[in-house]
């Protein structure tokens, strides 16, 4: 069995191929980054143009460090991950770290509904 789709989406997501990304993702899906709107990486992103914005956005305001899964796991429609993230902030020059967790609904083998869970309160203090 090959990489489930939130592996092969974090895979082109790191080499920067979009169009790739975006293939592995629902049409209707819906991706929300829990945290403060105010920020503009949370929120809620609907179908493959939103996925995209949220990409485009993601792009804007940091320089990715390290972005690592420590550990996944599958429950019927759901792929969990596990991870670690630091990211430099364009706008500030600080630093973001933070452990996370990826909640992804799966349907048909694209994501349907994607949440990501991380310490907000550190990305408030990088952006500020």
């Amino acid at each position: 069995m090959g990489p489930n789709p939130l592996q092969q989406f974090f895979s082109k997501v790191g080499a920067r191929d979009v169009p790739g990304a975006l293939a592995v993702i629902d049409d209707a899906t819906v991706f929300e980054p829990q945290g403060p709107t105010h920020l503009p990486i949370y929120g809620r992103f609907v179908g493959k143009a939103g996925v995209e914005r949220l990409l485009s956005t993601l792009a804007e305001q940091f320089e990715t460090e390290i972005f690592e899964i420590k550990k996944w796991a599958e429950a019927e429609d759901y792929v969990f991950a596990y991870g670690f993230m630091q990211h430099r902030v364009r706008k500030t020059g600080k630093t973001f770290k933070s452990e996370f967790t990826v909640v992804a609904q799966i349907n048909s083998g694209l994501i349907r509904h994607y949440r990501i869970f991380e310490d907000t309160s550190a990305a408030v203090a990088a952006f500020a």
